[in-house]
């Protein structure tokens, strides 16, 4: 059964439904919380919120679109409320050469060295993703970690698709220039 079905059949009164949506769902939502977050308390507490608000407002979903857009986009809301409360990162004036992106400043929260954990050239690779700006970031995490497509999330980030497109090229760029000096000759890793 699609997502879209078992949302209509929740709306319907079928509790089972939720359930089904909840096992789908938990995980990838939590993971998208915390790549953007790097803290599993505050990651955990946004994947819940999103239930909440899934059933506080289910019977305001109209199955025009996909589940999978609405349910993240909830995600992508409440992260950004978080980091409103809490200042994951401090945002401070546009930057020059992109003024639809904003420049994000280091936090004064531990840093995702300290955070991460597995092996080094992970690490350096979580560290690189976490260096993004936040906008490259977040679409970079829904692209490659949740295999969303350009056209969802544009939908999930309230850009055009073509933003999404050079968001995604400039962190991808980035993150070669980044991780360049850590390849070895033969593709290896030099960590």
């Amino acid at each position: 059964m699609s997502d879209e079905e078992l949302m209509c059949k929740y709306q319907e009164g079928d509790v089972g439904a939720m359930d089904e949506l909840l096992i789908r769902y938990r995980n990838p939502l939590y993971r998208f919380a915390f790549r953007l977050s790097r803290n599993a308390a505050e990651a955990e507490d946004i994947a819940q919120e999103v239930f909440l608000k899934i059933h506080q407002f289910r019977n305001d979903y109209r199955p025009v679109g996909k589940f999978r857009t609405w349910i993240f986009s909830i995600a992508h809301n409440l992260c950004i409320s978080k980091i409103r409360r809490t200042k994951w990162l401090v945002f401070w004036p546009r930057k020059h050469d992109a003024p639809d992106e904003l420049m994000d400043f280091e936090s004064p929260d531990p840093s995702p060295q300290q955070v991460a954990s597995g092996n080094e050239m992970s690490e350096i690779v979580k560290r690189c993703i976490q260096g993004l700006p936040f906008l490259q970031k977040e679409a970079l995490i829904l692209r490659e970690y949740e295999n969303l497509d350009y056209h969802e999330i544009g939908q999930i980030l309230h850009k055009p698709v073509g933003t999404i497109k050079t968001l995604l090229y400039r962190a991808r760029v980035q993150l070669k220039n980044t991780l360049l000096p850590y390849m070895g000759p033969e593709g290896g890793y030099n960590v």
